[in-house]
């Protein structure tokens, strides 16, 4: 999530107006130290001066041949959480890096919340995926969405052969079971 933040911040400081009341200004008037202030302002920031522009060219880059940047891509995406590219990063829980798999599932676990559907049905159709790391962050991201649908399959995670996917699948239907 820092790493997200970092290019977000790094993207408002290439499109930022100096006028913005969600940044703070240096005193010099020079605009080389324009810093957003919380997390909420870095995505109000986005959506005034960046928001399609900046979407477009993160999901542009969910096709690189680079994995890192594809996972860059994804995280920030996560961050923003557009309907927009809800698909698009859904469509990466099927990519043949397990990172890019892992953080798709956490970036559909923040943007499912748009359309829970789309999230469920695509991380529920993952959950068999070879890789204990992308099983834990699906059962994660699922979690995160709190949905009872999605009890039935996390049960059956609990007798998963990977410890860590079994600790999350217990933690997820926790969180789902006390949500409610």
């Amino acid at each position: 999530m820092k790493t997200a933040l970092l290019i977000i911040s790094l993207v408002i400081n290439l499109v930022l107006a100096e006028n913005s009341s969600a940044v703070k200004h240096d005193n010099t008037g020079t605009g080389d130290n324009l810093q957003p202030t919380s997390a909420s302002d870095v995505i109000k920031v986005i959506d005034e001066f960046a928001g399609k522009e900046t979407i477009e060219i993160l999901l542009q880059k969910l096709d690189d041949p680079d994995p890192f940047v594809r996972v860059e891509a994804i995280q920030s995406l996560g961050e923003i959480q557009q309907e927009k590219s809800l698909v698009s990063v859904c469509d990466c829980l099927n990519d043949e890096n397990l990172y890019v798999r892992a953080y798709a599932a956490e970036a559909v676990g923040k943007i499912g919340q748009i359309d829970i559907s789309l999230a469920l049905s695509r991380l529920l159709s993952s959950l068999d995926d070879p890789s204990p790391y992308a099983r834990a962050m699906m059962v994660a991201a699922l979690g995160e969405l709190q949905d009872k649908r999605a009890s039935d399959s996390i049960r059956k995670l609990l007798d998963d052969e990977n410890e860590s996917v079994r600790v999350m699948a217990a933690w997820a239907l926790n969180k789902i079971e006390n949500s409610q």
